[in-house]
């Protein structure tokens, strides 16, 4: 029998958070589920992990380290459902998180693809709220500046929509913004304005080489945007890259800058979210000296909540 709901997670290396990821997709109150779990190439004691769940929902597929869009193409053509549910390695979804997504795409056929807000979940436990635009202008206008409006772990989409559109790209880089921006040029796109997934954050989980490559992806994802929306071809990734080498140092120093900034603001909010949340204060001075801007827009959208 066919599932309503794939849910896809790609891991690589994914312990100690693994299993709290699985347990939570496997006890939702929405129970017409699969879960298709790619292993690109784990090295730890996920292969074992994996191995050890028996319950008949489960499907691992197994891959080569090739990275997280090769991954998530591979679990899309493996799933079956008519809507698929993305969740990351490390996050937990709330209970009721699929049924709260399931029944607003039942009430709303114009919505392909919803979010929600999240939580913050560091080491010490649950912190603040992470709010995010709720209708479908907003959101689209944020992803095109390159500002943070869906989070990737928390959609649900139509699985169709997403083949529609070929997928994840095949590039070697951070892959998500590009498939929500192009997932919103096909259909309505919303967020649940509450917390439906706890998104852990630990130090050390993004370093400053990690959020170039991340912000590199966004900028070039936000440029094949507009390429489309211009009806010009879309940039390769050399061009592109030819493109950014070109830049003024000024240009290039406000890459530096904006990479900074959000490096140390993620820190701060591991910290915050840890043990010893004081820890966090010289990494938010940082950010606020590098782009204050960035920072206060951030704030603006964190909701604090007693733990």
């Amino acid at each position: 029998m066919v599932a309503r709901v794939s849910i896809l997670m790609t891991v690589y290396n994914g312990l100690p958070y693994l299993p709290a990821a699985v347990e939570s997709m496997l006890t939702q109150t929405y129970t017409d589920t699969e879960l298709v779990i790619v292993d690109d190439g784990s090295t730890d004691g996920t292969p074992s992990y994996l191995a050890s769940l028996d319950d008949p929902r489960v499907r691992i597929i197994t891959q080569p380290n090739r990275g997280t869009a090769a991954a998530a193409n591979a679990g899309l053509a493996a799933c079956t459902g008519e809507l698929l549910a993305r969740m990351d390695a490390d996050d937990v979804s709330v209970p009721h998180r699929l049924q709260s997504q399931v029944d607003l795409l039942d009430r709303r056929p114009d919505i392909g693809m919803v979010g929600s807000f999240t939580r913050i979940l560091g080491d010490a436990g649950p912190d603040g709220v992470v709010a995010l635009p709720t209708e479908h202008d907003e959101i689209v206008a944020a992803l095109r500046a390159g500002r943070h409006a869906l989070s990737h772990p928390t959609l649900l989409l139509r699985t169709e929509l997403l083949r529609s559109i070929g997928g994840y790209w095949h590039f070697p880089l951070v892959d998500d913004w590009d498939m929500m921006l192009r997932m919103c040029e096909v259909t309505t796109v919303a967020n649940i304005p509450e917390p439906l997934l706890l998104y852990r954050v630990h130090r050390g989980s993004l370093n400053g080489a990690g959020m170039a490559r991340m912000r590199y992806s966004i900028d070039f994802a936000r440029a094949r945007a507009e390429a489309r929306r211009a009806g010009r071809p879309e940039p390769t990734e050399e061009a592109f890259a030819a493109g950014r080498a070109a830049l003024s140092p000024y240009r290039r120093l406000a890459f530096r800058a904006t990479v900074g900034s959000l490096t140390h603001y993620r820190r701060a909010v591991a910290e915050k979210a840890g043990p010893h949340p004081w820890r966090g204060a010289p990494h938010l001075l940082v950010a606020v000296a590098l782009r204050p801007d960035l920072v206060v827009r951030r704030l603006a959208r964190h909701r604090a909540v007693r733990r």
